[in-house]
């Protein structure tokens, strides 16, 4: 999907939210490799890749087909008139598959990635403020953001309520109460195991391995929006499925997709955007820019910035907050081998945008657009708002 979600067509109405509810713990593997020197205990990643979670939506789509996965896709499986294979696809071929998200529902609302932008210090919210010309390895005056306050962290393991996004894409700040924790949604688990030898009905020596798994607690469940998929191929009643590393399982519930209710903002020509999910944007020196078509130049006083189209909308970007980059790997179950490591541009990074005609315009046509490579997974939803130079702190409740 690249369109905008406050104009849906017929097929994001027809849109079905997934629920996954966790049974037991789960986990979901960091890229790092057990065998990896001075690794003793494993990560596991919340919320799941993209891809563990369509695997697990194509598991319950192919089920409910009757497929028989040895004989798939070699053997055509039709139910009811629907060509499995054209729905799903197969490998890296998600046919006409195609998610938003994943993403945590706390409390039966969508939460969001807190924008890098934002940080924290002695109780109190702050952006980061844009910095005066600098010179760097991406320019002679670049205009990089700053911290005006030293010791001021960004909101590491934090999301917003759907009011917190809300007043971030209106150039506000978040009040302490939109703010959700980690500390809210679940507790790390470590576990210890073994590798065992089934021939032997035995363990093996010297494969013992540590990982870190996720509880989520009983109010968290992990949802995502699938389209293009016939409604009679989809699960009518809650299913169980495998989800993740270690086989551990969940029950899935599939409901209408809610329909987004964010306001657009107006005023002035600042544009805001941010991932809403990773972005696959490849590898190169440029692959910080969200599109190849972006090329750079400089202003009037002489700053470097960026210039190019994305959507139809011609934007300047004057500068960027951009995350650790994500290390997403997995396996692959065709080929029976890891797949190659990709490194992600984080869910919360924001582009500090410029737009040349109606900000208003431009919001409807990036709101909910899509970026990269790898878009069916999900990979790099925008969210669009507006940004101010000007921000005022928000004091925390007194504990």
């Amino acid at each position: 999907m690249q369109g905008s979600p406050c104009t849906p067509d017929n097929n994001e109405m027809n849109a079905k939210q997934w629920c996954f509810n966790a049974l037991d713990t789960w986990f979901f593997r960091e890229s790092r490799s057990h065998s990896v020197v001075g690794s003793s205990e494993l990560a596991s990643l919340f919320p799941p890749p993209a891809r563990t979670v369509a695997g697990a939506v194509r598991t319950l789509i192919g089920d409910n087909a009757g497929v028989n996965w040895k004989t798939y896709p070699k053997q055509a499986v039709v139910k009811n008139g629907v060509n499995l294979f054209e729905q799903i696809g197969d490998a890296d071929d998600f046919g006409q598959l195609r998610l938003t998200g994943p993403y945590l529902i706390y409390q039966e609302q969508r939460l969001y990635p807190a924008p890098l932008s934002i940080l924290e210090k002695d109780d109190k919210f702050k952006y980061l403020q844009i910095g005066g010309p600098v010179h760097c390895d991406l320019g002679e005056k670049v205009q990089l953001p700053i911290l005006t306050e030293p010791g001021a962290k960004p909101l590491e393991n934090a999301w917003l309520t759907e009011p917190g996004l809300q007043r971030v894409l209106a150039g506000k700040l978040p009040t302490p109460a939109m703010v959700i924790r980690q500390s809210d949604l679940f507790e790390n688990e470590p576990r210890l195991g073994i590798a065992i030898d089934d021939s032997k009905r035995s363990t093996k020596k010297g494969l013992l391995y540590q990982t870190q798994h996720i509880r989520p607690f009983e109010n968290v469940k992990v949802g995502v929006i699938v389209q293009g998929i016939d409604p009679k191929l989809q699960p009518t009643t809650t299913r169980q499925v495998r989800f993740g590393g270690e086989g551990r399982v969940a029950a899935v519930t599939v409901t209408k997709a809610p329909l987004p209710t964010f306001k657009i903002p107006t005023g002035g020509q600042q544009l805001l955007l941010m991932l809403l999910t990773s972005a696959d944007l490849g590898c190169d020196k440029q692959s910080w820019l969200p599109s190849a078509d972006f090329e750079q130049t400089e202003d009037k006083n002489g700053n470097t910035i960026w210039q190019g189209r994305l959507n139809g909308v011609e934007l300047t970007i004057i500068s960027a907050v951009l995350g650790k980059a994500v290390r997403e790997g997995g396996w692959d179950l065709q080929r029976e081998c890891p797949r190659p490591v990709k490194s992600l541009v984080p869910a919360g990074s924001v582009w500090f945008c410029q737009v040349k005609d109606n900000i208003k315009s431009a919001v409807e046509q990036l709101h909910g657009f899509q970026i990269g490579e790898e878009t069916a997974l999900g990979r790099g939803e925008l969210v669009a708002g507006v940004w101010s130079g000007q921000q005022k702190d928000i004091a925390h409740p007194t504990q």
